[in-house]
């Protein structure tokens, strides 16, 4: 019953891995930034399906907890790197 969830965690694992590893990397720093905010964007995706469907647990907060958590630690160090990231995801 708690697929959605299940799969939310995982998403956001991946996600936010892909995302730290984009600061060690810098060769391929734009393909594992974007990577990582989508998977974290889907996985926040599969999070509000599991919170529509009243799934129980709290592995359900992790995504969204994690999206925003990332991405407000990318903006505070780094503001345009959004600005770099959500260009590169548009074209």
């Amino acid at each position: 019953m708690k697929s959605l969830s299940d799969w939310s965690f995982v998403f956001a694992v991946i996600g936010a891995v892909s995302f730290c590893c984009a600061f060690f990397s810098p060769k391929s720093f734009e393909l594992l930034m974007v990577s990582g905010f989508g998977a974290l964007l889907i996985g926040m995706l599969f999070s509000f399906g599991a919170m529509l469907k009243s799934e129980k647990g709290k592995t359900k907060f992790l995504a969204v907890a994690a999206f925003f958590l990332l991405s407000f630690i990318l903006v505070w160090n780094e503001p345009f790197q959004i600005v770099r990231l959500l260009t590169w995801m548009k074209n």
